[in-house]
């Protein structure tokens, strides 16, 4: 069986970058000899999962020059400490997730990168005293703090609540994208959580909680890009009224429970 694991480990893709030079502070460029692993309708976001099991949400664009990480990418950057000449090596996950590896100017692979208690960041930081970061935390989709279509009271409040929110228990953070409201109704949960939530590799059955108290039974798919939430899903939106661009903390409050706070 770990035989079985390292071979579907290694057959992920993955292309590296060195960080030299102004336009990859600006944007990343993905190689085009690379494009063939993303979808041939490419969407218009990605996530990067850091060294520490944080999540930032960027935008794709394609131009005639080819396909770049944009919008998010600096603030990746700037919140994993990455400077000139340190490599990174990105390995795909599928649908549009991908795990960044990063090495140091001597080679050395980090093995974890600060983040904030939130997932967030101001790039500030007390000289000589580590980021903290709350227990069981296990970073958060950023993808609704770089919208553009959001009112500044609304996304005022949402950083107010993301930085308040607090808890000893695994959970991460999603601003809904379209496959997860419409169609499709599938949820992609972030590795680092189902880590640490241990989730088998295989499908099971959790039972999402609504801000009511409701509870509702979704099967927990498992494949090689993780584990995502399929059927009951799509009831659990339409009932709560869910839509595009809402923002929502998962919360795991039991070993098949989750607990889901609607920003």
């Amino acid at each position: 069986m770990e035989k079985e694991n390292l071979n579907t480990e290694d057959a992920r893709p993955i292309f590296c970058k060195i960080i030299y030079g102004d336009d990859v502070k600006l944007h990343l460029r993905i190689p085009p000899a690379f494009m063939k692993h993303l979808p041939q309708e490419m969407p218009n976001r990605a996530t990067l999962t850091g060294p520490s099991g944080g999540h930032w949400g960027v935008t794709v664009s394609t131009d005639e020059n080819g396909t770049y990480l944009q919008k998010g990418w600096k603030e990746f950057m700037k919140e994993n400490n990455l400077g000139d000449n340190e490599f990174l090596m990105f390995r795909y996950d599928g649908n549009m997730q991908f795990y960044v590896k990063i090495f140091n100017k001597s080679g050395v692979k980090r093995e974890a990168a600060p983040v904030s208690v939130s997932g967030y960041s101001n790039g500030k930081r007390a000289r000589g005293r580590p980021r903290k970061r709350s227990i069981g935390s296990m970073g958060l989709h950023k993808q609704q703090l770089h919208g553009s279509e959001e009112h500044p009271a609304q996304s005022s409040r949402i950083r107010k609540t993301v930085n308040s929110f607090t808890s000893k228990s695994p959970h991460f953070m999603t601003s809904l994208i379209k496959y997860n409201v419409e169609k499709n109704f599938i949820l992609r949960i972030p590795r680092s959580f189902s880590n640490a939530a241990h989730f088998t590799p295989s499908k099971k059955k959790v039972v999402l909680r609504d801000s009511a108290g409701k509870g509702w039974d979704v099967i927990c798919l498992h494949d090689k890009g993780g584990h995502c939430l399929s059927g009951g899903w799509g009831p659990f939106v339409h009932y709560n009224k869910l839509k595009l661009g809402d923002v929502c903390i998962f919360e795991l409050v039991s070993i098949d429970e989750m607990q889901v706070h609607v920003l």
